[in-house]
């Protein structure tokens, strides 16, 4: 299975193991079986990811030399290395699967969804997520790997199950459990919108609760509801239907916005400006 993983798992320290496991989620694609779950299953692979990998910033894997041995003598590090390596061995093991009906599957059958067939929201989402999970990696050394694909409903939420329980594991063994919940709120701090916001607590709710709590208070602070049933506009004129906020207001601020403004027509001529809505350090 080298070929396919880039390792032998055999004689790899927590770190090395750690930057193979979170690339390995690089290389998986995904059949076109998945029909409309396509984008839903992608994006719960990548927060599967992201969590891993924050898991080993929130124990420093790459700089703490405790995890650079092949032959740890801590007990916790001995169980890291362990449950690593069951990672990578769940990884061949779904590979083996796919491989197995790729040799009795029609051609169609094999067909596989690209990072292009993802919507503008989930495709946003992919990006800010691996980019996330590639800053966190030492990928010195890392082998190019060969793509494989999941090409089973089933065999996924299977995969992912048990990537979730695994990482359960690694986070019991060491007392970063603050420590995750501040980065989950570091990796959304961007995300300002309801919408993507929403995607991205569905995805985490059942694999990354520090990134599902960190969704939902985000909503929180930001939650409002403004709505126009319609809008005639003529001219130069300029209607904004929603919330609006400087930079400034986002930096370190939590902004508990709750309110509700609804119209039933706006109808704006000329130069007017509308704002159905708050506006918060913006000036008309």
């Amino acid at each position: 299975m080298a070929e396919v993983f880039g390792v032998v798992t055999g004689a790899l320290s927590v770190a090395a193991l750690f930057n193979n496991c979170v690339d390995c989620f690089e290389y998986i694609q995904l059949g076109r079986r998945f029909g409309r779950d396509y984008q839903r299953c992608q994006l719960k692979l990548d927060v599967a990811r992201t969590r891993l990998s924050r898991w080993g910033e929130a124990v420093d894997v790459s700089k703490d030399a405790t995890f650079s041995t092949n032959t740890p003598v801590e007990q916790p590090v001995q169980l890291a290395q362990s449950i690593l390596e069951e990672i990578m061995d769940l990884f061949q093991a779904a590979n083996k699967t796919s491989r197995r009906y790729e040799k009795t599957a029609k051609p169609e059958e094999l067909d596989l969804y690209t990072e292009k067939d993802l919507t503008l929201v989930f495709g946003r989402l992919h990006d800010r997520l691996k980019g996330v999970a590639h800053r966190r990696q030492n990928d010195i050394g890392l082998a190019k790997k060969t793509a494989w694909a999941l090409y089973d409903g089933r065999e996924f939420e299977r995969t992912i199950d048990r990537i979730t329980g695994f990482v359960d594991d690694l986070e019991k063994l060491f007392p970063v459990e603050a420590t995750c919940r501040r980065l989950a709120g570091i990796e959304i701090e961007d995300v300002e919108d309801e919408p993507t916001l929403a995607v991205l607590k569905e995805a985490a709710q059942d694999t990354d609760k520090a990134l599902f709590d960190a969704t939902a208070q985000k909503v929180q602070t930001i939650s409002s509801r403004n709505f126009a049933k319609e809008v005639r506009g003529a001219g130069n004129a300029d209607v904004q239907v929603g919330n609006q906020y400087s930079e400034e207001m986002f930096r370190g601020v939590a902004i508990a916005e709750r309110t509700s403004n609804s119209t039933e027509v706006v109808d704006a001529k000329d130069t007017s400006r509308v704002q159905i809505g708050g506006r918060f350090g913006v000036r008309f």
